[in-house]
């Protein structure tokens, strides 16, 4: 078997995280913040070394800036609902912007705001090196969401985009679920101001957990989306003020939270470089391999990093798939939860074969790989 799909959730897990698992599940565990025995204490400290962990890889200071939640789609609703909750204080129906190549957790949040009436919405063109036409927009934005890397080709809206808004005073949303792990710099570093991911794909944790993490310049705190018990002001009638309780409701994924923070304890030993530089080889092998196979086609094969796409001329994506999946090579075909980028590529009908290498994946398996490839192409 060839995996390929780790753009859907990363395969292997390295070993330290699977023993972080089942030793996990295996002792006895208790709630964290619920209670003063020992086993809610050792949860808590797991908890708060994850915090730590992921702290020290972003570059924040406050380790309580980093809120747990169930995956990446509740962190991005979580962001951009909570964002939208605190703008409409200041001034009715926000200007949000987002871009052509966001995901469906980005969209369809901001489709719903939109609904209501509670937001303005523009939705940027982006061209095929990144960049964008600014002057479709009435005023400067209140809140910005943007991939760091489409799911889709990996492309991007460019670097000077996301510095104007910086300069403007936008609050810069980053969906990082196909760059964090991925590549070597940080998402504040590119100018974030809410960072949100999950565990389970370049940090090679298990499903379950993500997070969303605030920087300390962030222009607006999110509300609470979410209610319930925090661990501590029993007595008071909405969630407590501080981060990480402030977006922090209920019972929290310990197991998951253990795996995402000794997976990011394996990517830092290993070298985000290495793992960058390693994944982008592969992926060039790859658009060079299948460039020159007769009956498939390419999409955004100019872009060096993420996953890549392609089709056959007469076969349909899922139909491909499944018999690449016959000759033992895993990817995925179809639409990508990814509409917009979709209509972008001309593939609104046709989907495409998404191939996502990663870090634990061979040049062997590239060149086995494209063989299953111009055999199927082929017949």
């Amino acid at each position: 078997m060839i995996y390929f799909d780790n753009a859907a959730t990363s395969f292997p897990k390295p070993k330290s995280v699977v023993r972080a698992v089942q030793e996990l599940i295996a002792s006895p565990l208790g709630n964290p913040g619920r209670s003063g025995h020992k086993l809610s204490l050792a949860a808590d400290r797991i908890v708060y070394e994850a915090r730590e962990t992921l702290a020290s890889v972003l570059g924040l200071d406050k380790p309580e800036n980093i809120i747990f939640t169930a995956g990446c789609t509740a962190s991005l609703n979580t962001a951009i609902l909570g964002t939208v909750q605190a703008l409409e204080k200041r001034r009715p129906k926000p200007l949000c912007v987002t871009s052509v190549l966001e995901h469906n957790a980005v969209l369809r949040p901001l489709y719903a705001l939109e609904k209501m009436g509670r937001i303005t919405l523009r939705i940027l063109p982006v061209d095929e090196n990144g960049k964008t036409d600014l002057a479709v927009l009435p005023r400067t934005p209140d809140l910005v969401c943007l991939t760091m890397r489409s799911n889709v080709t990996g492309r991007a809206v460019a670097r000077t985009a996301v510095s104007f808004f910086k300069e403007k005073g936008s609050v810069i949303l980053m969906d990082a679920a196909q760059f964090l792990g991925h590549d070597a710099e940080t998402p504040f570093a590119r100018g974030a101001d809410i960072v949100c991911a999950p565990g389970h794909k370049g940090l090679m944790g298990i499903m379950g957990g993500g997070f969303l993490a605030v920087s300390d310049t962030c222009p607006i705190l999110p509300e609470a989306v979410f209610s319930g018990g925090s661990g501590n002001a029993s007595f008071s009638p909405a969630m407590p003020d501080d981060l990480p309780e402030r977006l922090e409701a209920g019972t929290l994924p310990v197991p998951a939270i253990a795996a995402m923070k000794e997976g990011t304890l394996f990517c830092r030993s290993v070298g985000f470089e290495t793992i960058a530089s390693h994944e982008k080889e592969l992926k060039q092998l790859l658009l060079e391999g299948i460039d020159a196979i007769p009956n498939l086609v390419l999409y955004d094969k100019h872009i060096p990093t993420g996953p890549l796409l392609f089709n056959h001329r007469t076969v349909p994506s899922a139909d491909f798939c499944r018999r690449m999946e016959q000759e033992g090579l895993l990817a995925r075909g179809g639409f990508h939860c990814a509409p917009l980028t979709h209509r972008l590529l001309g593939t609104e009908k046709t989907g495409g074969v998404r191939l996502s290498p990663g870090f634990f994946n061979t040049k062997k398996e590239v060149q086995s790989a494209l063989a299953i490839l111009n055999r199927l192409a082929k017949g």
